[in-house]
């Protein structure tokens, strides 16, 4: 008895391996570009994090300047202005004086009376106390990092931009963060944000 069964011929063969590597290949992108995405993705959720958070404590302490129950008049916005440094003061502790900051006994809230948010050039917003000369630092410290432009903008009760520390009612932040998020690509996000400075109407 004869078996007329064949098998795959050579050129089946190769056809078949290069319909599979063919197939394989539009995977393996697809797979790639899903792989892609999903890092930039992950990239831009923690850029647009990291700067909330940060701008959120320079609103927090920023809203603060001018704060002086006693009426001292020695609490406020420090000239000259900056348009990547801002320096401020208040009196946190309410006690009428501006205190020295001691870092060596943990932060409390009088080391925090003489403070400065800046860029330092090398892609990074530093928080930094100072001691009672406005010279000598208590404490420098990296607040975010991946920096790309910060810019402090002095507002005026009318919201017009003013270089006169008196007439100073509202700063504007914006802060831009890039990060590299894989093959090159840069995550870049912007934002701006407002603080109303509502202590400084009383000094």
């Amino acid at each position: 008895m004869i078996n007329k069964k064949k098998g795959f011929t050579a050129i089946e063969l190769l056809i078949s391996l290069a319909i599979l590597s063919l197939s394989l290949s539009s995977i393996y992108g697809l797979y790639m570009s899903f792989i892609r995405m999903h890092t930039s993705e992950g990239v831009k959720i923690k850029v647009q994090q990291n700067v909330r958070s940060s701008l959120d404590m320079m609103v927090r302490d920023i809203r603060m300047a001018g704060l002086d129950p006693e009426l001292t008049h020695e609490f406020g916005i420090r000239a000259p202005l900056d348009a990547q440094r801002i320096q401020f003061s208040a009196d946190r502790d309410m006690d009428g004086e501006m205190d020295v900051p001691n870092e060596a006994d943990g932060l409390q809230e009088s080391d925090l009376e003489r403070m400065a948010y800046e860029y330092n050039g090398t892609n990074a917003v530093e928080m930094v106390l100072y001691k009672d000369n406005w010279v000598d630092e208590e404490m420098r410290a990296v607040l975010v990092e991946n920096v790309s432009d910060l810019t402090f903008i002095y507002l005026g009760a009318d919201g017009a931009t003013t270089a006169n520390v008196e007439d100073i009612r509202s700063v504007e932040i914006n802060m831009t963060i890039q990060k590299p998020a894989g093959r090159g690509d840069q995550i870049s996000r912007t934002l701006i944000k407002r603080v109303q400075c509502r202590n400084l109407d009383f000094n």
